[in-house]
């Protein structure tokens, strides 16, 4: 079966969001273990949409992340991003160099 053509960006879109993906949930549960080692740690889920993906933890989203530029977006509401990106999964820190527990820092 012959392989469609992809560009480098997009052969490496998947990787660099699963990794970026396991650094949000590694982040969060950590600050839980060490904080409220009791209390049950968040699930975690990316969900596909058409423009972007949707990082949510449990009922809330954490993160969106841009299909066309890799760009690490702070959710606005449950379906759109804030304007300005956060960071990009293509960095040199995965674009989680601005991510907390609640997800994307606030511009300063």
């Amino acid at each position: 079966m012959v392989q469609p053509f992809q560009t480098k960006f997009e052969r490496n879109f998947g990787p660099a969001l699963q990794t970026f993906f396991e650094g949000c949930r590694r982040i969060n549960h950590e600050h839980m273990a060490q904080n409220y080692p009791r209390l049950p740690k968040p699930e975690f889920k990316l969900e596909e949409l058409k423009v972007r993906y949707r990082v949510r933890r449990d009922g809330s989203v954490h993160a969106f992340v841009c299909k066309n530029t890799g760009d690490v977006l702070m959710p606005a509401s449950w379906s759109k991003p804030a304007k300005h990106a956060r960071g990009n999964i293509f960095d040199e820190h995965n674009g989680l160099a601005k991510m907390g527990i609640y997800g994307p820092a606030y511009l300063k």
